[in-house]
């Protein structure tokens, strides 16, 4: 709920001219009562400053304080309050704000490592209150709650000096070349965006106290047509190429897009090197780009765009490609800095007017060309596209257009290469260090879960002096001003107690010291040293794609990968086996089928094992499909008595009688429970064709108990069919009436 209601105070509202007025007529005969009345002045309170001030002279009352002194209530001072202030837009600006949780438990843990005097209820929360934080944020308008936006680590680092710096001098470089590229009208800047059947629903007016609003899109995941825009920094946008999730273009999916437009098909939806090759021909093709008319294109370095085919069509034709670093293009490429979100949100409004105008129906990748038509030429305007190039720093060229603050993300891991003197020093023991190093921990009452760590220890440091073992922030900080020789007194003093209370009484010896402000008591945002040991992966840069010995390095690094695919699905061999030789092929192992004898045997006498070879195998398969079905017996519902109880091993055929049907299944009788109750475990059907059955018995047994009733016939022993990489399969040499519901 909203604070909005303002209480109006009845007492000390007054000014400090209201009440020297006051006083000076009380001094010229007046009470106190009508110089009060008077000058809107409460009565109790004049009298009280009357007699405040009753040695002051007339002449000096200016100079005393007249009116109430409602900071003495606050728990940090104005210039307190501006440090932790301070600390909170760095962290903002470095990509690691603070929620309002964590500002409370950073107020707290300020306010008592400085002793400074706070409510209970700080001290049972461990964190400042919520009155505290809302009476915070009034005295400081230029701090607001915002919900960030996602940003990976490597988009916040990529973002340097050094790579705005390679990319500004390769740019410079070009334009030193071409002098025609001065002038604006020859750079150009190309990048691919998502276009997809699912539009993002834009707000809508509805009626209060509903919080369920909904809004119609075509689908829970919408169709990728990638669309792909050329604009050029004198503010012309050239015809876009759209690619569609197809095998072949066909005409009418290009109804509706602008004129002179590319349509493209791949399965994917997404842009390929081949397709790209006709992507640089269209471009070629509307910019008139030649060796006497050369252009600038400008593009992130992804694969597809950095084949050797296009960069050869490229060179050909005068064009001069400039690759943008990886994880950059959201600052410096003028597409995504000040075009793509308009195109976007015109987009969707296309969208939702087409959803309006067709209701009840889907959209499909067929009308996706009209909304990008109308988005298009909504968003690709002159002001829109010098804006973005002017704001990236490219046309008009500013190297500097980018300030510190663009570059503080960066900062948290900017750290040199370990040395190998550092590298001796930090692996070198001391047990000076070892003995300091669990001397203090941090502090229970300090340390919150919704905070970062107060302390942190870092030997690895420690390379020299007389550090004590404990990392603090960039200025000194509280364990620094405190020496060894103290803490270890402190430590044999209260041996017994916990090392909170060994902190807390670190913190009271300090009380008196200058204030810690959070950038000195907090841990420094930054990242530790380099490993050092491991070869990190070669990253992309910014490039000049077109240049001999960039193009080169292109085509050596496609040919290792190629290289290395081709070794990788290539047969091995043994490295001592010669070149020339080879494998005998292995011959195919017999299997050992056990095939029913004579039913009416005995049971030692029931089964023979004989040897068959797959190709066996699979020839008794299809002698069991060429079996004649009109030679077979006929099984229809009407079952005889059995002449004998099932036993083990039998195959039987089983029913179940449901409200409507009755079901059957074929099972084999696994253990015999008593004379009238079985375990058996059921088969499962594959197939029936010209009435005949085929089973087969699942990887996971299906057991269940079965009554004799339940038994309707006990089958024939099957044929069984099956190799090692195939499961088994049973035929029963019967004719299955159609009237049988089997399963």
């Amino acid at each position: 709920m909203a604070r909005t209601k303002v209480n109006k105070r009845k007492k000390g509202n007054h000014t400090a001219d209201n009440m020297l007025q006051a006083i000076r007529h009380y001094r010229q005969g007046w009470s106190i009562r009508k110089a009060a009345k008077e000058y809107n002045v409460c009565y109790p309170t004049l009298q009280r400053y009357i007699k405040k001030n009753v040695n002051v002279s007339t002449s000096d009352l200016h100079k005393q304080r007249l009116t109430p002194n409602y900071d003495v209530n606050k728990i940090f001072t104005n210039e307190q309050e501006k440090s932790l202030t301070e600390y909170i837009k760095e962290c903002a600006l470095k990509f690691y704000g603070l929620s309002t949780k964590d500002v409370r438990s950073l107020a707290y843990q300020m306010a008592t490592i400085n002793n400074i005097k706070t409510p209970d209820s700080w001290n049972r929360e461990k964190m400042a209150g919520l009155e505290w934080l809302r009476s915070y944020r009034s005295r400081n308008l230029d701090l607001s709650l915002k919900k960030p936006e996602s940003c990976s680590l490597a988009r916040a680092t990529a973002f340097n000096k050094d790579t705005v710096k390679m990319f500004f001098d390769n740019l410079k470089n070009i334009m030193e070349r071409h002098p025609s590229f001065g002038n604006g009208c020859r750079i150009y800047n190309l990048d691919e965006t998502a276009t997809t059947t699912v539009q993002k629903p834009l707000k809508v007016i509805a009626p209060k106290g509903r919080q369920n609003i909904c809004k119609i899109t075509s689908g829970e995941k919408g169709t990728l047509v990638t669309t792909c825009a050329i604009v050029c920094a004198s503010g012309q946008a050239l015809p876009p190429a759209l690619v569609f999730p197809r095998k072949n273009l066909k005409d009418y999916m290009m109804t509706g897009a602008p004129i002179g437009s590319l349509g493209l098909a791949n399965p994917s939806g997404w842009m390929n090197a081949e397709l790209f090759i006709e992507v640089m021909k269209h471009f070629i093709k509307h910019t008139s780009a030649s060796s006497e008319n050369p252009a600038l294109l400008i593009m992130d370095n992804h694969e597809s765009h950095l084949s050797i085919e296009a960069l050869d069509m490229a060179k050909r034709s005068g064009e001069t490609i400039l690759t943008l670093h990886p994880h950059t293009t959201s600052k410096m490429q003028p597409l995504d800095v000040g075009l793509i979100g308009p195109f976007k949100a015109y987009y969707n409004s296309a969208v939702d007017s087409w959803l309006m105008r067709n209701p009840g129906k889907q959209m499909t990748i067929y009308n996706i060309a009209e909304c990008v038509g109308y988005a298009y030429a909504k968003s690709m305007t002159p002001v829109n596209i010098t804006s973005a190039f002017k704001k990236c720093g490219i046309f008009p060229f500013d190297a500097d257009v980018f300030s510190e603050i663009d570059f503080m993300p960066s900062a948290v891991t900017d750290r040199d290469q370990p040395e190998t003197s550092s590298a001796k020093l930090m692996a070198a023991p001391s047990e000076q260090l070892n003995d300091r190093k669990n001397l203090v921990s941090p502090s229970s009452d300090i340390t919150c879960a919704h905070s970062p760590i107060l302390f942190e220890e870092n030997p690895s440091e420690d390379v020299g002096g007389n550090n004590t073992g404990i990392r603090s922030a960039e200025s000194p900080s509280l364990l620094e001003s405190t020496t060894p020789e103290h803490i270890m007194a402190l430590f044999e003093a209260q041996n017994s107690q916990s090392p909170s209370s060994i902190m807390h009484e670190v913190l009271k010896d300090t009380g008196d010291r200058a204030f810690k402000s959070p950038k000195e008591f907090m841990l420094p945002l930054k990242s530790g040293p380099r490993a050092g040991r491991r070869k990190p992966r070669k990253l992309g840069k910014s490039m000049i794609a077109t240049d001999t010995p960039e193009k080169n390095q292109i085509a050596e690094e496609r040919k290792k990968t190629r290289d290395k695919k081709s070794a990788a699905s290539a047969i091995k061999r043994p490295i001592l086996q010669d070149k020339n030789f080879e494998e005998p092929r292995k011959k195919k192992k017999a299997k050992k089928v056990v095939i029913p004898s004579d039913p009416e045997t005995s049971e030692e006498e029931n089964f023979e094992v004989i040897d068959l070879s797959e190709s066996d195998i699979s020839g008794r398969e299809d002698e069991d499909e060429d079996l004649d079905a009109d030679n077979l017996p006929m099984v229809n519902e009407n079952f005889r008595e059995l002449e004998r109880k099932p036993k083990c091993n039998d195959y039987v055929l089983v029913s179940f009688n449901t409200k409507k049907i009755k079901i059957y299944y074929a099972a084999v009788i696994t253990e015999v429970l008593n004379s009238e109750t079985y375990v058996a475990s059921f088969m499962r059907l594959i197939v029936k064709e010209d009435m005949k059955c085929k089973y087969y018995m699942p990887l996971e047994p299906d057991f269940a108990e079965v009554n004799i009733t339940d038994i309707k016939m006990i089958l024939p022993l099957p044929k069984i069919n099956g190799t090692k990489t195939r499961n088994s399969t049973y035929v029963f040499p019967l004719r299955m009436s159609p009237k049988l519901n089997l399963r």
